[in-house]
């Protein structure tokens, strides 16, 4: 994908899948019925990965993974590979961003307690540092269950990285043509950002939602926000961003990491996935 002169290519680590009734907290099967499509198997499947965004300069990795030893149901550890094949090595990349800290975004910020980008600063917002890296931090049964917390802990996966972290709250310009809106809720942190250049937009909207359907639905909601009602306020706020620049947009986990629209046919809104590179 490329907006203007910043190009986005895809880094897929891995993947995850849930049957649909336990990934939204008030959905029913009828509702899923029409949207049956986005299923494989009766299942959400979400890739599990992040981007790598080329832009001026600077070689900047989105969201890094679930990690090298994913604990099931995570399939994964391709993250490396999925980076060396774009012709970049990690010592090349120089700019980290999180679009927040839970698990399956930060697993290849490090490995073996050292960072996994060696030249790279990091980023991300400032609250959810503050709430996950804590000794404070309780993870909560999902989290437990999905990891090993030892390692993949934010506490113990970010702290080699301490030292090298900047950090931004809210709505703030993040880097030349990479700007962070606010879309707390998910986490408290969470973020989407708007990349720009020559005149054009796109959005890579994070954990915002994790199926198609969240996003054009009416108040589908997520089993596993830190904040029920501010994330799906996010999801309308986005949304409308959306329609009202006509943007394209990519999420962390749909299949593929690939780039959609949102668009309207007889009044009703749909997702319509954009081509991929021949």
């Amino acid at each position: 994908m490329k907006i203007g002169s910043i190009e986005i290519l895809p880094l897929i680590d891995g993947e995850i899948a849930a049957p649909s009734e336990t990934v939204y907290t008030n959905v029913s099967p009828e509702q899923w019925e029409e949207n049956e499509h986005f299923l494989i198997d009766g299942c959400v499947v979400n890739t599990v990965g992040g981007f790598l965004i080329k832009a001026g300069d600077r070689l900047v990795v989105l969201d890094t993974g679930i990690g090298s030893k994913p604990v099931y149901p995570f399939i994964g550890g391709g993250f490396r590979s999925a980076l060396l094949s774009t012709g970049f090595k990690p010592e090349d990349v120089t700019d980290v961003l999180f679009s927040h800290l839970h698990l399956d975004h930060i697993g290849w910020a490090t490995q073996a307690g050292k960072a996994f980008f060696p030249n790279a600063t990091y980023r991300c917002d400032k609250r959810d540092w503050d709430h996950f890296v804590s000794e404070s931090y309780d993870m909560p049964e999902w989290e437990v269950a999905l990891s090993n917390p030892a390692e993949d802990a934010a506490l113990h996966r970010l702290s080699p990285v301490e030292d090298r972290m900047e950090f931004w709250v809210g709505d703030a310009e993040v880097l030349p043509g990479i700007v962070a809106i606010e879309a707390s809720g998910h986490t408290p942190g969470s973020a989407v950002l708007e990349l720009s250049s020559d005149g054009e937009k796109g959005l890579m909207i994070g954990d915002l939602v994790h199926s198609q359907p969240e996003l054009f639905e009416d108040r589908w909601d997520f089993l596993n926000h830190s904040d029920h009602e501010a994330g799906m306020a996010s999801i309308e706020k986005i949304r409308k961003l959306i329609l009202d620049e006509d943007l394209p947009f990519a999420a962390a986990h749909f299949p593929g990491l690939r780039w959609g629209r949102l668009k309207t046919r007889n009044g009703k809104l749909s997702y319509e996935e954009l081509p991929g590179p021949s």
